[in-house]
């Protein structure tokens, strides 16, 4: 499936489950669909895979500083030590090469778990979300890594991007407007059928009489009434979602279940911290500084623990 046709039935299919801010999900739709008689160019038009995109987006990351970073997860080639770099940019998705990918991502982490010349995942983000689906899988992967994880946020890290944040041990942001949070889930998408009738098509549906319930969840909502959606589709995601942040932050399980954080709100980075959702605010070279540090110190740990366990030999 191509980039644009992944965005455009994302966007268009009731069957879409999205973990988005507004903003996000307006940069694709704006993307693929005309404003009047004019379409609009973004960075959704490169021809790029996302794995290219990154690669040349870190050569100036890596020449401001000292700290060995890789994209390449499994190299023998790098030094102990080295930051895997983990660029979470954009429209999040499941399983596309042109975007960011929960199923590639997952695939990047536990080639980086494997290698012992790398200390620690660097999350560097600037996502409103997107796709939900399989954010649950990646969930169970991220808990069982034995590396350390730092997530650092530039700009935007909500909905979805914050589901996966919420994993680092440490999670701060590079500047006191960024906006984090949107805990919850949406149901977003552009009934497409006028558009055909206006070119005279016809839609014909009709269904067996043992299919009564077929479509009729989706339809329903099509024609303004949505509850059983809401309490069957969208209430059980956003409590999954609610009970995930709680699990992986402390600081979110301590807060009452009304709290605005929990119920969908999106706060600058200095109210994010009063709220428990991001630890702190710091440049990019000292973020980089902590993670390294912070991975060192989980090798000096895991050295300590052979230690123990040879002299018991």
């Amino acid at each position: 499936m191509n980039k644009k046709t992944y965005v455009i039935q994302l966007l268009t299919s009731p069957q879409a489950r999205l973990l988005i801010t507004h903003d996000e999900y307006i940069a694709a739709l704006l993307a693929y669909f005309p404003l009047g008689n004019q379409s609009v160019s973004s960075s959704f038009d490169d021809a790029k895979t996302y794995k290219e995109y990154i690669t040349d987006e870190l050569i100036p990351v890596q020449a401001k500083t000292t700290v060995p970073l890789t994209i390449d997860f499994s190299s023998n080639d790098i030094e102990p030590g080295t930051l895997a770099y983990h660029r979470i940019k954009g429209l999040i998705t499941a399983d596309s090469c042109w975007y960011f990918s929960s199923k590639q991502f997952e695939q990047d982490l536990l080639q980086a778990e494997d290698n012992p010349n790398i200390t620690c995942h660097f999350l560097h983000i600037s996502s409103g979300g997107g796709e939900a689906w399989y954010l649950d899988r990646l969930s169970e992967t991220m808990r069982a890594l034995s590396k350390p994880i730092y997530c650092f946020v530039e700009k935007l890290c909500g909905s979805a991007a914050y589901y996966i944040g919420s994993h680092g041990a440490i999670l701060k942001a590079l500047t006191q407007n960024d906006i984090i949070g949107c805990i919850g889930s949406m149901i977003g998408f552009w009934d497409i059928d006028p558009y055909f009738e206006s070119l005279g098509f016809k839609k014909i549906e009709e269904y067996a009489r043992i299919s009564d319930l077929k479509n009729k969840k989706y339809n329903n909502l099509k024609a303004g009434k949505p509850q059983q959606y809401i309490d069957e589709e969208l209430e059980p995601l956003a409590e999954q979602f609610r009970t995930e942040v709680r699990a992986s932050r402390p600081t979110l399980a301590s807060l009452e279940l009304d709290h605005p954080a929990l119920r969908g709100e999106t706060f600058d980075a200095t109210h994010a911290i009063d709220a428990g959702l991001i630890d702190g605010i710091v440049t990019f070279n000292e973020a980089l500084t902590e993670a390294h540090e912070l991975g060192q110190k989980w090798s000096e740990s895991r050295k300590q623990q052979r230690n123990r366990v040879l002299s018991l030999i």
